[in-house]
């Protein structure tokens, strides 16, 4: 199956949405090129979800709706009131785009696209208990990481961290480099010759499938 939304085309026009960030521009665009290159991109987005949800049952039951960021930034509380984002994204995982586990996400952005997995800034209690895990299950985390599949994939660890071990743990801890991670974050950045193919669909699905164990695992503290 081919892919329906033309990435190219897609990032052609967040360039020109980036030099003309304003409403007067954005309302001559919308119907006649915003709307059909949105709609192609949530179909692709609610194919994803299906594929994923054949082995991820977090994917199961989610509307693309829920998964999909809408165009509109919240400028209220910001001092950059610039009213539209100027990139499509979307979060595959419990609850769509307000998933606090473990879950998957997209985002196309000029010069800046990239596939996530992984749990984004945990609360602290959560936070807590993934490192608790780490330090529990070490030999089951460490196996997960150098997994020869993970290496060849092109994810990687990324994201802020302490800089220290935290006090809880021994400063010379083996894993010590994970314990002060803030949050457990996968990235893959990737180029538009990326999605140069027939179906990006189905090449982000397998890409996001090497991801799935490490996921489980980090899931146990929202399994709980």
């Amino acid at each position: 199956m081919k892919s329906q939304s033309n990435i190219k085309e897609v990032l052609a026009f967040l360039r020109l949405l980036g030099a003309n960030n304003d409403r007067v521009w954005f309302k001559a665009h919308k119907e006649h090129t915003f709307d059909p290159l949105r709609s192609a991109w949530e179909n692709d987005v609610e194919r994803l979800i299906r594929l994923m949800a054949e082995w991820d049952e977090k994917a199961r039951g989610l509307d693309v709706k829920q998964a999909v960021y809408r165009i509109y930034r919240d400028i209220r509380f910001s001092h950059d009131k610039r009213p539209y984002k100027q990139y499509f994204s979307a979060v595959i995982g419990r609850g769509g785009r307000h998933c606090v586990s473990s879950g998957y996400y997209i985002h196309f952005e000029p010069d800046h696209l990239m596939l996530c997995g992984g749990v984004w800034w945990p609360a602290k209690d959560k936070l807590d208990a993934l490192r608790r895990l780490i330090d529990a299950e070490p030999e089951e985390f460490a196996k997960l990481i150098t997994d020869k599949r993970l290496a060849a994939s092109g994810f990687g660890f990324e994201g802020e961290t302490l800089k220290n071990v935290p006090k809880d743990y021994p400063k010379d801890h083996p894993l010590g480099e994970y314990l002060k991670r803030k949050e457990y974050l996968l990235v893959k950045h990737v180029d538009e010759d990326y999605f140069d193919c027939e179906d990006w669909v189905q090449r982000v699905n397998d890409d996001f499938k090497v991801l799935k164990p490490i996921h489980d695992f980090l899931d146990y503290v929202y399994d709980e």
